[in-house]
């Protein structure tokens, strides 16, 4: 994917959203040390195998600077394996999902390239927060859920198309944009997947962008497509937008 750059958020594009959440303050969790990976256990055919062991509250780690390194130990002479910039994220922020907390060292899964890649970063370069969101995508149902907690509070048929991530995906919400042209292909929202550079300009195009957008062809729901990535049905996404307040760093699951 093309990396995004700073200026199109002067052009007006991007939504600036600050990483929703529940419960306490970042200063006051206690992560250490979840036994669970935030997702499911997913079977090479993307099915879901065992969520008794799901965690009911996610983890949100948000870099407190312009830039975030991220270690391959948790220890200051560790190797660097990347450093995170906001510029090249869609939304201008850098978000991630935590897998893990130890001592002043936060475990957490990168928000591009491979999924499941894991990296350590400072806990002082970040800030905290938490929520109890996540996402079930099924495709061969054409449906999407969302879940706080144990509760569904939207499901709805969605479109699938050739940006779609594959069945035993799990990645995370990791940026808000509103699009360029709400009567566009896109819709008026999209929620950017983890594991690849999304391109804003791709919007006007319809293809290249890893997220859950909107359309503006609902007759298309419940079917697969030839542009896109996953399209709800925009009132269910205007609703995970404005009522919702759906949290960056919710996992995805997808099976399928």
């Amino acid at each position: 994917m093309i990396r995004m750059r700073r200026g199109l958020a002067a052009a007006g594009v991007l939504l600036a959203l600050g990483v929703a959440c529940t419960g306490d303050s970042g200063d006051a969790l206690d992560l250490s040390p979840p036994a669970e990976s935030p997702f499911a256990d997913i079977d090479s055919e993307g099915v879901v195998q065992d969520t008794s062991h799901r965690a009911d509250t996610f983890h949100v780690a948000q870099a407190t600077a312009d830039t975030l390194v991220v270690r391959s130990t948790p220890e200051e002479h560790g190797d660097e394996i990347r450093t995170l910039t906001a510029s090249e994220e869609v939304s201008g922020q850098v978000v991630c999902l935590v897998s893990q907390e130890l001592g002043d060292w936060v475990s957490i899964y990168l928000p591009t390239g491979p999924e499941d890649t894991i990296g350590w970063v400072k806990r002082d370069d970040v800030t905290l927060t938490r929520h109890q969101y996540r996402i079930e995508i099924d495709r061969a149902a054409h449906s999407l859920t969302v879940f706080n907690g144990a509760d569904p509070v939207v499901t709805t048929r969605i479109a699938i198309g050739p940006d779609a991530p594959a069945a035993g995906s799990r990645l995370f919400v990791k940026d808000l944009v509103a699009t360029p042209d709400p009567a566009g292909p896109y819709g008026s929202y999209a929620y950017g997947l983890s594991g690849s550079f999304n391109d804003l300009a791709a919007f006007t195009s319809g293809t290249g962008v890893v997220a859950l957008h909107g359309t503006n062809d609902p007759a298309t729901l419940g079917l697969d497509v030839d542009h896109g990535s996953v399209a709800l049905d925009p009132a269910a996404l205007t609703s995970l937008v404005q009522t919702v307040g759906l949290p960056l760093g919710t996992p995805v699951e997808v099976t399928g």
